[in-house]
This record gives structure tokens, sequence and C-alpha cells, in this order.
């Protein structure tokens, strides 16, 4: 019983590991994750002290949608959220989603932290 609890372990393991190979790029190299695009029509936008994550949200132009901005850390300047081209304004609670309801025109809509440092986009197409 112990040899098969030992090899079902080691069966697990390698499934588990060429499942991890599958999602990695071809050059074996671990690479940032690029721009989110829109499930559904609400987007999830973690606030952290490197920054918006992702930086980049694509979704498409015309069609309403959410984003969701949770900041998680007091560290940087991520306790308020400006939209400047749409007169948007919010504040972001400590580990509090908040909603921000668009319908982009086609093009990019850039948002950024009260300060003006911590920048990210929204591309409409």
């Amino acid at each position: 019983m112990n040899r098969e609890l030992t090899s079902m372990t080691l069966l697990l393991v390698a499934a588990l590991a060429a499942g991890c190979e599958k999602n990695r790029p071809a050059d074996g190299h671990e690479h940032p994750q690029g721009p989110a695009s829109a499930v559904g029509d609400r987007v999830a936008v973690t606030v952290n002290a490197q920054g918006y994550q992702p930086a980049s949200v694509t979704v498409h132009a015309g069609r309403p949608v959410t984003l969701v901005f949770t900041r998680t850390t007091d560290d940087g300047c991520g306790a308020q959220l400006v939209f400047p081209t749409l007169n948007i304004r919010r504040d972001l609670p400590l580990n509090q989603p908040v909603e921000v309801p668009l319908t982009p025109a086609a093009g990019t809509t850039p948002f950024t932290c009260g300060m003006n440092m911590m920048r990210g986009s929204v591309l409409a197409q």
C-alpha cells in the first residue's frame, strides 16, 4: 500500500509539473502579464505599491464595462483614482472594491493616481 501511495504521489507531482510547463512561454522564461481583456462586462484591477495590475485593460468600444479597482496596500499613492479626460475621481479605500462604470469610445483613456505618478489605461477597440 505504501508503494502505491508513493507511485500515486509521483504521478501527481509529474502531472502538476507538466501543467505548469504547458503554460510557460516557448523560450522557458516567465514574462510579465500583458494587457488584460474584459471578462464579461467587468474588469478587476488591483492597486498595489507597484501600480495598477494590470496597467492596461482592453475592452470593446461603445460597450458598457465596469472597472473594479481594489487597493491592497497603504504603500504608494494609490488612495485616489483619476480619469482626467472623463472628469472622474474616486477614493479607493483599502481592500474595498470600487466600481467605475464606463462606456468608452474607441481609443485610449488614461487613468492615474491622485498624484499622477501611477498610470494605467483603458484601450477600447
